[in-house]
């Protein structure tokens, strides 16, 4: 497996499980884990945005060499 495909592998992997994460939170929004699903999905959704950005610019830069 190259590296591009592993990051959006992962990628993919974090935007799902972020996405579960926030329909968690919705769920149990009047209860105490709200908070640190929240915060959860907020960071695996991040992740999953900077991987999908970095395989973006790898794909970008080996095709400029």
């Amino acid at each position: 497996m190259n590296a591009q495909f592993k990051l959006e592998l992962l990628g993919t992997a974090q935007l799902v499980s972020g996405m579960i994460l926030v329909l968690l939170w919705s769920f149990y929004s009047s209860q105490w884990c709200p908070a640190a699903l929240g915060l959860l999905a907020i960071f695996f959704l991040i992740e999953a945005i900077w991987h999908y950005a970095l395989c973006d610019y790898l794909r970008y830069s080996k095709k400029a060499d």
